[in-house]
């Protein structure tokens, strides 16, 4: 498995990435992967386009998704892989998230409203997005086609991050609801970049405690650019906690260079990979 090149985390139009499914599975196989998970946020709706092109690019495509959840108040991601993306509980759980996503698209785009002095913000990201649950990199987006912020970065500092007046939380579903579906559609659940939450040590390990007891499986520890120190708390983590260890690019866009797909660190010998729990 090693030898095996893999990207167990990547995202497509059908959330908040800029490829077509399509598009993404033709760069992963010019990469060299063999082994794909499309993993858009709350949505199975590039799956069937994924797959077609998976059969056509010659490497195999896994089951994915990326949910969010709540943990302790804060919002973490878990990734789904290998699960059947028809099983009832499956098909609830993105109901239940694109609901909760929706709600929040509409109430974001009622606040653009008065604070960017626009009309129907809502609507025109769905337009632009072709969702009826846009996150909030297509209302940046949005933001900068109609010339109300210089660029993306600029509308998430302006108006989208938390604290500015057009950040809306949202309501997820609990960790152990989100594993809970993942497993009973056959799949394995994997917490995703967990360096990214700027939890303490000692945080990051009640989570994975509290995660190990909810059934889940894996830990993405093969991930771009973690340093020295982040690594060893992986691999630390690995060894005291019974997960199997998961890695992608998590990667959105061609203008991330160091997001590239399959363009993950090396894998140790004796580190036990999520392959196994999938049959990959």
């Amino acid at each position: 498995m090693t030898d095996c090149r893999f990207d167990f985390h990547c995202h497509s139009l059908a959330s908040d990435g800029a490829l077509t499914p399509t598009e993404l599975v033709e760069r992963a196989a010019g990469a060299g992967v063999q082994l794909l998970a499309l993993t858009d946020h709350d949505t199975l709706a590039g799956l069937p386009e994924a797959r077609q092109a998976a059969s056509a690019a010659g490497i195999r495509l896994v089951a994915g998704i990326e949910v969010s959840v709540d943990w302790d108040g804060r919002e973490l991601h878990l990734v789904g892989l290998g699960f059947d993306p028809d099983h009832p509980e499956v098909s609830a759980l993105v109901a239940s998230q694109q609901q909760a996503r929706t709600l929040r698209a509409e109430r974001i785009g009622g606040r653009l409203d008065k604070a960017a002095g626009l009309a129907n913000s809502y609507q025109r990201t769905v337009t632009l997005s072709g969702q009826d649950a846009p996150g909030r990199p297509w209302f940046a987006k949005m933001l900068v086609a109609a010339g109300k912020v210089r660029d993306e970065q600029h509308a998430f500092n302006r108006y989208l991050k938390p604290g500015q007046s057009c950040f809306v939380a949202t309501p997820w579903v609990s960790m152990d609801a989100a594993v809970a579906a993942i497993r009973a559609g056959g799949g394995v659940a994997v917490l995703a970049h967990p360096t990214r939450y700027s939890f303490t040590r000692r945080k990051l390990r009640r989570c994975l405690e509290h995660f190990v007891v909810a059934g889940g499986a894996a830990l993405e520890v093969l991930t771009p650019g973690l340093n020295p120190q982040q690594q060893a708390l992986l691999a630390e983590c690995l060894r005291d906690f019974p997960l199997h260890a998961s890695g992608g690019s998590d990667f959105h866009t061609p203008k991330q260079t160091w997001l590239e797909l399959g363009r993950l660190p090396p894998v140790p010998v004796d580190m036990p990979l999520v392959h196994s729990l999938i049959g990959a």
